[in-house]
């Protein structure tokens, strides 16, 4: 499973942090809520939330990422385990919310995985759930790391008999950071091999800063999650979120 490190110049990483600041505004006051972050991949979300829940529970499966996570965000309110999302050793209603944010795509069984979230979340606990936007049924996803790509229809479908509401949303690329994305394209173009992949990170995010405020577009270092649109429906976006009450 494709997991980012926190990098505050990686896209990636702003557009996956994004997701949490955003999910925390959905999920409203957390000083006295319990939260599973599943899966929490290098441990950075778990951490933003846990500046503001009571108590967060960020679960992967590989155990040597939750071990650095351990490591690197040692915030008496969380904990990092080792589990199968589709096996949770959690008793039944032990979470107020829960947060997964581009997982099930990686899950061989799906309808288990959302099972399992069901069965562990409280009596109107709310789920926060993000996957990429397949664009057809049946087409197999572009990205080697995905089993599967949701169309809305069958998100929805998947979804829909555990939850007593869902408020759909999509999440798509604000102007600015589109703008620093096609430089970083221009700059991936030349370079079909990848041989860019054996420069040192921070040398790669200062040419992508300076390409994009050649053609008059903000530095890598200056895009934030205000970047990122998250908007009511799911249209064209890049990514489906199903905020789901149990």
């Amino acid at each position: 499973m494709e997991r980012r490190s926190a990098c505050p110049t990686d896209t990636q990483h702003i557009v996956n942090l994004s997701g949490y600041v955003w999910a925390a505004r959905q999920l409203g006051s957390l000083e006295q809520r319990c939260v599973l972050d599943l899966s929490c991949g290098t441990g950075y979300g778990s951490d933003y939330l846990g500046a503001r829940a009571g108590r967060i529970v960020g679960v992967d499966c590989a155990l040597d990422v939750v071990t650095k996570s351990r490591m690197d965000y040692p915030r008496s309110n969380i904990a990092f385990l080792a589990m199968d999302a589709c096996a949770l050793a959690f008793q039944d209603a032990s979470f107020d919310c829960i947060v997964s944010q581009d997982t099930i795509e990686h899950v061989q069984d799906d309808c288990r995985f959302v099972s399992e979230l069901t069965r562990v979340l409280r009596p109107n606990g709310m789920l926060v759930i993000f996957t990429p936007h397949g664009k057809s049924p049946g087409i197999p996803p572009t990205d080697p790391y995905h089993i599967r790509e949701y169309t809305p229809d069958e998100f929805k479908a998947l979804l829909q008999p555990h939850f007593s509401t869902i408020r759909w949303y999509g999440r798509r690329q604000g102007h600015r950071l589109k703008t620093v994305e096609r430089s970083m394209d221009t700059m991936r173009n030349l370079d079909p091999a990848g041989f860019r992949n054996c420069v040192p990170r921070s040398i790669r995010h200062w040419l992508g800063s300076v390409m994009s405020q050649v053609q008059g577009g903000p530095a890598l270092h200056e895009i934030g999650s205000d970047d990122i649109e998250y908007r009511e429906g799911v249209e064209d976006d890049t990514n489906l979120i199903g905020v789901c009450i149990k």
